[in-house]
């Protein structure tokens, strides 16, 4: 009974670590499901906030439209390891710093959006983009 209990154990605890893998999977979202490519968006603002989190980063930023009106955005990256494999780390950007980023908007047309791009506004620094165009 002891060996037939073991394995009963055994095999629960891989059904369960199995669960919760597939849980997580399951969380991470397709870029089409949320973000729409026949939905460019240009960005020009200041940050007001950074999650430096996984899966994505995000970056929260505050434009001023036409009429002088501020709207926030949360701009979504790409993993962690992928910004520092190009360089961009936790000290690139600040509270406070100007960017202009492009990329897709949301699906549901809130102000949310993914970044295919992030320049330093004023000097032109490509901080970021999903092709390296800095070569």
């Amino acid at each position: 009974m002891d060996r037939r209990m073991s394995r009963l154990v055994k095999v629960a605890a891989a059904g369960l670590v199995a669960l919760f893998a597939t849980g997580h999977v399951l969380a991470h979202h397709a870029f089409s499901a949320e973000f729409d490519i026949s939905r460019p968006v240009k960005l020009t603002g200041r940050i007001v906030e950074i999650e430096w989190t996984n899966p994505h980063a995000w970056i929260h930023i505050e434009i001023i439209d036409e009429q002088g009106n501020p709207h926030q955005w949360a701009i979504e990256l790409v993993g962690i390891n992928g910004l520092v494999r190009f360089g961009f780390t936790r000290k690139t950007v600040a509270i406070g710093d100007r960017l202009t980023i492009a990329g897709f908007g949301a699906r549901n047309d809130s102000n949310t959006a993914n970044a295919s791009s992030i320049i330093r506004t004023g000097t032109n620094d490509v901080l970021w983009a999903s092709q390296d165009v800095r070569n």
